[in-house]
């Protein structure tokens, strides 16, 4: 599938593939039944950069960041648009968005600043349902 196409289809969330706290989030997000349009790209991946680059995203962007609509989001406000497509209870964290970003956005920095020593790397093998949603 090519970026054009990805971009028009789906709501596409990059994470940090090197980070064992961005995986453990993204497999988190799995187990709360996400909607089936969310896609899951690991920034180093080949699609990774080139849609990085194709969005001048700073290479030195490595948390989580969406793009739904040909917008950017990151930060909190990324985190937080992600939770918006659970189909959970998690779902209502999303109203967090209210907080105003200086706040919403210290917290997340503090977070990613630290979060390498949160989890170490781990592995764990998805279900054929779970790949669906990894390009």
């Amino acid at each position: 599938m090519e970026t054009k196409e990805l971009l028009d289809k789906y709501t596409l969330v990059f994470y940090d593939g090197t980070c064992g706290f961005c995986n453990q989030s993204i497999l988190f997000l799995l187990s709360k039944k996400p909607s089936d349009q969310l896609r899951f790209i690991s920034q180093q991946s080949d699609i990774g950069i080139q849609i990085k680059k194709q969005f001048h995203i700073d290479e030195q962007l490595d948390s989580i960041f969406l793009i739904e609509n040909q917008t950017l989001y990151t930060k909190a406000n990324g985190f937080l648009k992600i939770l918006s497509h659970l189909n959970s209870k998690w779902y209502y964290v999303s109203y967090l968005k209210y907080v105003p970003n200086f706040l919403s956005n210290a917290v997340y920095d503090l977070i990613a600043k630290y979060r390498h020593q949160f989890l170490s790397k781990s592995c764990r093998l998805l279900s054929l349902e779970e790949r669906k949603f990894f390009i």
